[in-house]
């Protein structure tokens, strides 16, 4: 089976897992999955719906109930999760594979990324579980700890895409059939205000080598947990449809947004 995605109006982790389930995996399954790993950051509710335009979209909703996650806690919650929902070992590989994307991306913009670029004064009033300053606190002889920042909802993604992809059957790999749109403008955010696309995507795109474009909309479309799936997906070669043959499946999905771009396609050719 191949996996094509069309992400011409951008992709995010939530957006996937969309599409997924617009594909034909059990809406049920999928939800229940992004809200077990939901309630491990707060309250939380997940819920799927259809489009004026026949896409699927998911709404979700957290009250967290504390600070930034760190790498190694969201490691030790993905496991037990996958745990839970019997999740096989293909698709457990792809979603630590997901995680890890996004903490090395996360670890290297906050290395590399003047987060203050826009007179933004931010003040470091993470609330980290332990108590100290800011990301770089670590004992000798050990890696330094990561912290999710914006992106601790990736467990969530995860989830979606993890028991999304096991319902399908479908690969672990991925084509695209365009490059992805990231869009423009800026977004603000605990760092201050930042240019699209987000330092993390950015990390991501470069490291990853994900065809990527600006536009065609001033709004962010490509999300630190889309470039997550597409980094795990290795999807990095663009090419049309397969000729001649009908895709077995299909599913779009939209953003939480109504917005004037295509949704994002899935297609699954057997």
């Amino acid at each position: 089976m191949q996996l094509f995605i069309s992400p011409e109006g951008g992709i995010a982790g939530d957006m996937f897992a969309a599409a997924l389930i617009d594909a034909g995996a059990d809406a049920e399954k999928v939800t229940a999955a992004m809200q077990a790993a939901a309630e491990k950051l707060g309250r939380a509710t997940v819920r799927h719906q259809k489009t004026s335009d026949g896409s699927s979209r998911l709404f979700i909703e957290v009250e967290h109930h504390h600070g930034h996650l760190s790498s190694h806690r969201a490691t030790h919650l993905l496991e037990h999760l996958f745990d839970d929902f019997s999740v096989l070992p293909a698709y457990r590989e792809f979603g630590f594979r997901m995680l890890n994307h996004l903490i090395k991306a996360e670890k290297e913009a906050h290395a590399t990324f003047d987060f203050d670029m826009e007179n933004h004064h931010h003040q470091h009033n993470h609330q980290h579980t332990d108590g100290e300053g800011h990301h770089h606190h670590h004992h000798k002889h050990e890696e330094p700890e990561a912290w999710l920042h914006e992106a601790q909802d990736i467990l969530i993604d995860i989830m979606g895409a993890v028991m999304g992809l096991q319902e399908l059957q479908a690969p672990v790999n991925a084509t695209l059939t365009s490059p992805v749109s990231w869009g423009g403008g800026s977004i603000s955010f605990s760092h201050g205000t930042l240019k699209v696309p987000a330092p993390a995507t950015s990390v991501m795109i470069k490291n990853n080598g994900i065809p990527a474009q600006k536009g065609p909309i001033d709004t962010e479309l490509f999300t630190p947990t889309g470039a997550a799936v597409l980094s795990a997906l290795e999807a990095k070669e663009v090419k049309p449809f397969p000729k001649g043959v009908e895709a077995a499946k299909l599913g779009a999905s939209r953003g939480t947004k109504d917005l004037p771009i295509p949704p994002l396609r899935i297609s699954l050719y057997s």
